[in-house]
């Protein structure tokens, strides 16, 4: 076995291009070390090597069988590649890519012609390298061709020696293996243009330059002639011209070897092109330089994408953001600058790590979350979440994960973008905290504002104020000196049931509540235990037992224009620093906005005084006028009976009559609005038929007013109604009279009825002068007259405000629309039923 093995390392030996071979392998790919393998059922033998990596393995040197994917492959006579071991599903946890540190790796078995299996042709490299292209495998299976072909013939030769020695039958063979030779060499040619490659050759003593038809097509030259030095110079890139000529030279005069890469531009098409040549002296037998040769490959492929990759380095590493990228598996795979400033751990520290390195326990669940979703080939985008850096600090992040894909569009893994919103969320908090403290603030100012109950306005300003500051418990004392010179009373709370407070008795001026109650300014302390102004006053010295724990306090003054003041808002909280300066200008504008809105109340209230003492005496004067009024228009009536036809006094009668009876409508408004104020206005119910109602008073006012012309729209069907028909009349008809006083200027009052079996609505459009927009929504308020009008037209401004209020009282609704210079129309509705 051991002599058969020796054997085969031997034809290998002889296979005159083996050592091209192998170089042509490392120049394409990119490969450091390349080797062709015997593989047998137990050893794993080099045969020949290309070692640029310095891996250590020369030829006959041996590896374990079980620790190479060679072995499977033996099993399996299938090829392997893998471009990046890594991102590879099938590999990225093998033991062998682990043992022997390689990243990229390739391996084509080769069979004897007999259909044996020899070994391998292999290439690692600790660099990922592109390698399942159709041109790779295409090269690979061409020069598992050619060994194969080599060691078919060295085989018959060696028998040829062993059994056949006769000189005809060896040079027999010699001639087969010099066709299967010449077939050989023009599967490496084809191999070798299958690559991207060709061939130079420059005499040393004349600098004659021959050249592979590829080379020529590459550079841009004529095929059919022959090209000079100066015109490949010309083509080069003028940055590499001396560099290349240097290299030249040094390699004839100095019998070196070459290798340079450099850029070309295509002297036809102007394309830029990157390509690597490499040389090598060849000697004749007396030792003279014979020539130098050597192969070009067409490198712009690689070299776009190591710029590619290059430029997605340096923007991963100078990114703000942490890149991390991790398998399928969530093994970290890479790991930026950022990361390392964001989470504390340096690249050494992470890479081979589960990523579950930085995600808090609570959160591990959206890791499953999100590979599911890479997996589906799906982007994550701004997930915002939770990590933890190396001390345990948690950190606010939003992550962007994008699927890693290789060449066949499977995905492999995961990149992750994670970017800092720490302050952001701390932005959008403070942001949060001042967008509800102003809507608190802007609700507070229009509740209290519209509110005028002293106690209502006090207990929502301590709840407001309660909650900006985020104390546990608020109240506010009112400043009320009693029978002793000074004493303060609770008049809200908020946090705390008010027996918290009463049962201790009412606050007194004491040295910590003094500056508050004489309105010297706002007091806040983190901790008032602390505080010498703390526990110098007896009988408790401090807070008594069972006092509601305080230990952060707030304390602002609340003063009137004056600048007296009205009382004081205080707030504890059993922790310490709880309140900040912020809470000061919150609580001080509060403050502020209520002494108004308490002002306002305590007005209000003399207000309401006065307007009760107003109604009283309104109530109190119409009746005591009705009575003499009365007796007035019955003496007037019987004058004017006693008059003859012809007296020229009863035509002044007549109109004192018809003053008296104005005074006494006039009266007769002012009672109910005093009944309506009481609460008295009595309502008399009864069923009627509104329609005729309408037609009696469209009738009568038609009568009394010739310059109108009234036109009533009903339906042909009676509408019934259920309401007191003395009031309603007495709404219509002062909507008409309204109507006809307010449009001099026009001849047509209309009058619209409508209904169903639920409700009914009646409106009275005139044509006058209308109303402002502005003045609309006050029209009904009691003494309210419109204020273009009330130099020009009597009344007192209470007419509407009475039909406003019976409607209401019916359980109905009253409206105006009106456009200024075109008329009103006056509506009301009233449920059938009311």
């Amino acid at each position: 076995m051991i002599d058969s093995i020796r054997a085969d390392i031997e034809a290998v030996s002889h296979i005159p291009m083996v050592s091209t071979l192998l170089e042509v392998i490392c120049r394409t790919t990119g490969m450091g070390f390349a080797a062709i393998a015997r593989v047998t059922e137990t050893q794993w033998i080099a045969c020949a090597v290309r070692d640029e990596i310095n891996f250590g393995l020369l030829p006959g040197g041996e590896l374990k069988l079980e620790t190479t994917i060679c072995n499977e492959i033996r099993q399996s006579g299938e090829l392997v590649i893998i471009d990046h071991v890594l991102e590879d599903l099938k590999f990225q946890n093998h033991h062998t890519p682990a043992l022997y540190g390689f990243q990229s790796y390739i391996s084509v078995p080769i069979y004897r012609k007999n259909g044996s299996f020899f070994g391998t042709l292999c290439a690692i490299d600790p660099k990922p390298a592109k390698l399942n292209t159709p041109q790779v495998i295409g090269t690979f299976k061409l020069f598992t061709d050619l060994i194969a072909m080599h060691l078919g013939a060295f085989e018959q030769l060696s028998q040829a020696e062993n059994y056949l020695l006769k000189e005809q039958k060896l040079s027999k063979l010699q001639g087969q293996y010099n066709r299967e030779l010449a077939e050989a060499n023009a599967k490496l040619q084809q191999a070798i243009e299958a690559g991207k490659m060709g061939t130079w050759s420059i005499d040393p003593a004349t600098y004659r330059v021959t050249m592979s038809d590829f080379i020529k097509e590459l550079f841009g030259f004529p095929l059919d002639g022959e090209v000079a030095i100066d015109q490949i110079i010309e083509a080069i890139d003028p940055a590499y011209r001396q560099t290349l000529t240097n290299v030249l030279t040094d390699a004839i005069q100095n019998n070196k070897d070459s290798d340079i890469e450099y850029p070309i531009t295509n002297i036809v098409t102007k394309e830029r092109k990157w390509v690597r040549a490499t040389g090598k002296l060849f000697f004749n037998e007396d030792g003279t330089v014979s020539e130098y040769s050597g192969m070009l490959m067409d490198i712009t492929s690689r070299k776009q994408d190591e710029d590619k990759q290059a430029t997605l380095a340096a923007i991963i590493e100078s990114s703000e953001d942490a890149i991390i990228s991790k398998t399928l598996d969530g093994i970290i795979t890479s790991w930026n600058e950022s990361a390392e400033k964001l989470f504390g751990y340096d690249e050494n520290e992470v890479i081979g790590q589960h990523i579950s390195i930085i995600i808090p326990d609570q959160r591990l669940k959206e890791e499953e979350l999100i590979i599911s979703k890479v997996k589906n080939n799906e982007r994550v985008d701004h997930f915002k979440t939770i990590r933890k850096t190396k001390s345990g600090k948690e950190i606010s992040l939003s992550l962007t994960v994008s699927p890693i894909r290789n060449d066949q569009g499977q995905v492999i893994g995961a990149s992750k973008i994670a970017r800092d919103i720490s302050e952001q969320k701390l932005s959008e908090e403070r942001l949060q905290n001042y967008a509800e403290h102003m809507e608190i603030l802007n609700t507070i100012g229009q509740v209290i504002s519209a509110d005028l109950d002293t106690q209502s306005i006090l207990q929502k300003v301590t709840d407001a104020t309660t909650q900006l500051t985020g104390a546990a418990f608020g109240a506010f004392f009112h400043n009320k000196i009693n029978e002793k010179g000074e004493s303060y009373m609770l008049y809200t709370l908020s946090g705390a049931p008010r027996e918290a407070f009463e049962k201790f008795g009412m606050p007194r001026n004491t040295h910590v509540f003094a500056p508050t109650f004489n309105g010297e300014g706002i007091v806040r302390v983190d901790d008032i235990t602390k505080d010498p102004r703390y526990g110098k006053n007896s009988p408790h010295h401090g807070m008594p037992a069972g006092h509601l724990p305080v230990v952060s306090y707030l304390a602002v003054p609340v003063k009137a224009k004056s600048g007296e003041v009205i009382g004081g808002l205080f707030f504890g909280h059993p922790q310490p620093a709880i309140f900040k300066q912020e809470h000061e200008q919150l609580v001080a504008g509060v403050a502020a906005q209520a002494s108004v809105a308490l002002e306002n109340a305590k007005l209000y209230d003399e207000i309401r005084v006065l307007n009760a003492k107003k109604d009283e005496f309104i109530g109190l004067a119409s009746h005591e006028l009705k009575t003499p009024v009365t007796s007035i228009s019955g003496y007037l009536q019987i004058i004017e009976r006693g008059l003859a036809p012809e007296d020229r006094n009863k035509n002044f009668i007549g109109k004192a009559l018809a003053q008296v009876n104005k005074l006494t409508t006039l009266i007769s408004d002012l009672l109910d609005v005093s009944k309506i104020q009481t609460g008295k206005l009595p309502l008399s119910y009864t069923e009627f038929n509104l329609v005729g109602l309408l037609t009696d008073v469209a009738e009568m006012m038609q009568q009394n007013n010739a310059s109108h012309t009234i036109e009533l729209q009903y339906p042909e069907t009676p509408i019934m109604l259920n309401a007191d028909q003395q009031r309603v009349e007495q709404v219509i008809i002062n909507l008409i009279t309204n109507a006809v006083k307010y449009s001099p200027g026009a001849n047509r009052i209309i009058i619209n009825v409508a209904g169903n079996e639920k409700k009914i609505r009646v409106s009275v459009q005139d044509f006058g002068i209308g109303i402002d927009k502005d003045q609309q929504e006050r029209i009904f308020s009691r003494f309210y007259r419109v204020e273009n009008l009330a130099l020009h037209m009597s009344g007192l401004g209470i007419g509407l405000y009475i039909c406003h209020e019976i409607i209401e009282r019916h359980k109905g609704k009253m409206w105006v629309d009106s456009k200024l210079g075109e008329g009103s129309t006056f509506t009301f509705e009233l449920p059938v039923n009311a």
